[in-house]
């Protein structure tokens, strides 16, 4: 458990927080793992120290990160689940999850390693499986998903998809999201 924490933080501690964060997401989102501290300290108008007395490391920072993007995949997929059809429900969240991870670079190199992310044993993205395991789960029982697409299989499926859009050009995203979508199909 970290001194934030602990104790609650100053008004001003958690505007510098959320500053930073705020900054942080951009400047992954635009540089991935090239994001440097100063770029960000410098977008959210503090310095360096502020950084560090948040998180203490680089890859704090980006665990942070890490946890809201999988938070939003959370949002993704609850959204998907409204769509009555369960086929449409799991493409719309691909679909989705394809035009997040192209303006996202540092998205990508999450999902790059999803496998860790998701099985850790700490996990605290448990909507999100949760979420994604009632969309493959509702596909399989209306027969539109492969049988032998599985949780694990879907989770492999959307690292290939993340590193197929790291190396796409413009709008190719889309290509890639409508194979896989294909390919699973029943």
């Amino acid at each position: 458990m970290s001194a934030t924490d602990e104790r609650p933080m100053r008004a001003d501690a958690r505007r510098n927080r959320r500053r930073v964060l705020d900054a942080a997401r951009a400047v992954f989102e635009e540089h991935g793992d090239a994001a440097q501290m100063e770029d960000i300290a410098r977008r959210a108008g503090v310095g360096i120290g502020t950084i560090y007395r948040h998180f203490p490391t680089k890859k704090a920072l980006i665990d942070e990160l890490t946890y809201q993007w999988m938070e939003d995949g959370a949002v993704n997929a609850a959204e998907a689940l409204l769509l009555e059809d369960p086929w449409e429900a799991l493409a719309a969240f691909v679909r989705s999850s394809s035009e997040v991870m192209v303006r996202n670079r540092g998205l990508r190199r999450v999902y790059g390693d999803m496998v860790n992310v998701l099985d850790s044993p700490d996990n605290v993205h448990h909507e999100l499986r949760a979420n994604v395991g009632e969309l493959i789960d509702r596909a399989h029982a209306a027969g539109a998903l492969r049988a032998d697409v599985g949780f694990t299989q879907f989770q492999s499926l959307m690292c290939g998809l993340a590193m197929a859009t790291a190396r796409s050009g413009p709008g190719e995203h889309h290509i890639y999201a409508e194979v896989i979508l294909k390919g699973m199909r029943a």
